[in-house]
């Protein structure tokens, strides 16, 4: 079963989900989230519904061994926090794998932080909740109200492949907070105000509270200035959350998430939802101030609270998202290309999906391996897929190419062909005058001038060079390759004896390599997508394209064989990745 495994249960650390509502008639409280902003924060990260299950972390020390692969996010107070003691950072999306230790230091500054899993955590709901309620003993992992326990599992889903999110602009912990540090409570007067004289109203809108050590999920006790009611005794009634009771020592306790249902002693009125997440982050010893507001202004604030809470969403790492298509697409590590991303600066997707973004006027896609007296699968599958991208965006595209490719293809696309032994291309640099350059999966150049396959055989004779458009173009390049001797490898030239193959020396402006060239295409349209907020990728038909070129006479790179495989993966496997890069990127069906 994919779960956590508690290892150090920490100060007090709980499930909840959103609360448990509809059941105060039978003195049940609504436990939930202290500070329900961050709470629902974390669930947004994750891609979640934002009332799923999600950690309470109150103080810290809590301590998780990962028995699944998936995404976590941490959000409210700042926590120190490392995976496998390497530090990570808060409200972003973390990837996580199977056998990862995640530590949670403490707080320095605030109460409560908040840990949510991709598809949230599968805790069985008690009075239709998980919320944990110590007091009344419902709840959490075992339905009996108790906090988190070493050994203790929590289930979860295997959530590997999400969008890599960021919180663009965090929720304000501290806003309306004074000079001198002091933060203000805003407050609705209640019906019972009334039992309160102007003189005591005056005190208590007018001096300095402290949170004294009597504070926890049921209530915070203030310190300050005693306050005294005109009512000497009332009959119980029920409580909001929020709700401002002044016993008979005069010292405020406003009722927090796990209140009990009915008290008796007389309120003065009530803290708004959004200063009450403030006042959870708060600790003993800090102060604060009650300021009165309108039950109008507090309705406009309520609604603004929904709005921001509703509508504000959470934006796309594009430098981790870009790790995430490099990481995806060289997985199974075929040929190395695995360990050859890691010389390649990272953001490669990112940064390569930017020029097309700028430079898509006029581009010339360079494509096209011998293989077998044909050419193969993989190249100019990807090429087609990029060609109908950048259209799409509004530019013009012309897949450069020899035959025999080029006069298999020259009636369905824009096409130019190069001959081998002739270097046209200042010609036809100067003639259409491209925007930018890319080359997929096209032989480049050895030191010694040569073209080799990966077997380390000389196929010169079979090859145009496509390199002299590189050297002579003085607009921005990008190369696509999957094992080390296409055009664009000399960026990694020195890094690549590993391989033992004969490498290219030809350079680009940016570098994309995979485990099948094809896929590298559709990672950077995938990279597009995300960019535009466009769904390039949801109507591409990998198998209509691979069977189209099939039929032309291409054969698969690894085979030589006229079958419809790229480099021996089936269009099924492509299409698998394509999904996985829709949902990377923040698109699903």
């Amino acid at each position: 079963m994919s779960n956590f495994k508690v290892l150090q249960e920490g100060i007090l650390s709980i499930i909840q989900d959103e609360g448990r509502f509809g059941f105060n008639h039978l003195g049940i409280t609504n436990s939930g989230p202290m500070d329900r902003e961050s709470f629902y924060w974390a669930n947004k990260l994750c891609g979640n519904n934002l009332g799923d299950p999600a950690i309470e972390i109150t103080v810290g020390g809590l301590e998780l061994l990962s028995n699944v692969s998936t995404s976590i996010a941490i959000t409210g107070a700042r926590i120190p926090t490392q995976v496998n003691d390497k530090k990570i950072g808060m409200w972003q999306t973390i990837k996580i794998a199977e056998g990862d230790i995640i530590k949670f230091g403490y707080m320095k500054n605030g109460m409560r932080s908040y840990l949510a899993a991709a598809g949230g955590f599968n805790v069985k709901k008690t009075f239709n909740s998980t919320a944990t309620s110590v007091r009344e003993s419902l709840g959490g992992i075992h339905q009996d109200g108790k906090p988190l326990q070493r050994s203790d599992l929590i289930p979860c889903k295997c959530e590997n492949i999400i969008t890599p999110y960021e919180c663009a602009k965090k929720p304000h912990r501290i806003i309306n907070q004074l000079q001198d540090g002091t933060t203000v409570m805003r407050v609705v007067l209640g019906y019972q105000a009334k039992d309160f004289s102007d003189l005591q109203q005056n005190i208590f809108f007018n001096s300095e509270y402290t949170i004294s050590d009597r504070n926890d999920r049921m209530g915070i006790r203030m310190l300050g200035p005693e306050i005294k009611s005109k009512r000497a005794n009332m009959l119980s009634e029920g409580i909001c959350l929020g709700a401002i009771q002044i016993p008979q020592d005069g010292q405020p306790i406003v009722l927090m998430n796990d209140r009990q249902t009915i008290g008796g002693y007389p309120k003065i009125g009530s803290i708004i939802s959004d200063d009450l997440d403030k006042l959870s982050q708060l600790n003993q010893g800090d102060k604060i101030k009650f300021q009165q507001i309108s039950t109008e202004k507090a309705h406009n604030l309520l609604s603004l609270r929904k709005f921001r809470i509703y509508q504000n969403q959470p934006i796309i790492n594009y430098n981790l998202l870009a790790d995430e298509i490099q990481n995806l697409l060289t997985e199974t590590n075929i040929r190395g290309m695995q360990r050859a991303s890691k010389f390649i600066a990272k953001g490669s997707y990112f940064r390569a999906a930017k020029l097309i973004q700028r430079n898509n006027r006029l581009v010339f896609i360079g494509t096209g391996f011998p293989v077998n007296n044909s050419f193969e699968t993989d190249g100019p599958l990807g090429a087609i897929a990029l060609y109908e991208c950048i259209k799409k965006l509004g530019g013009e595209a012309f897949i450069v190419c020899d035959d025999p490719l080029f006069s298999a293809i020259n009636k369905k696309f824009n096409t130019i062909k190069i001959e081998h032994g002739k270097d046209s291309s200042q010609a036809l640099i100067k003639k259409f005058n491209p925007s930018l350059m890319i080359s997929i999966e096209r032989p480049g150049k050895n030191q010694d001038g040569k073209y080799y396959n990966m077997r380390g055989i000389d196929i010169s004779e079979k090859c145009a060079d496509f390199d002299v458009f590189f050297e002579n173009a003085a607009c921005p390049k990008i190369s696509i390759g999957d094992g080390g001797n296409e055009v664009g490898m000399g960026n990694i030239e020195l890094n690549l004896s590993f391989l033992k193959i004969k490498p290219s020396t030809t350079e680009c402006d940016e570098l994309l390599v995979a485990d099948v060239s094809n896929w590298a295409a559709h990672g950077l349209i995938a990279m597009l997508s995300s960019l535009t907020k466009q769904d390039y990728l949801s109507l591409w038909n990998n198998k209509k394209i691979l069977s189209l070129l099939n039929d032309l006479g291409a054969v698969d790179g690894v085979s030589g064989e006229q079958t419809e495989t790229e480099d021996g993966f089936s269009s099924e496997d492509s299409k698998i990745i394509i999904e996985k890069l829709r949902k990377l990127s923040g698109f699903h069906d």
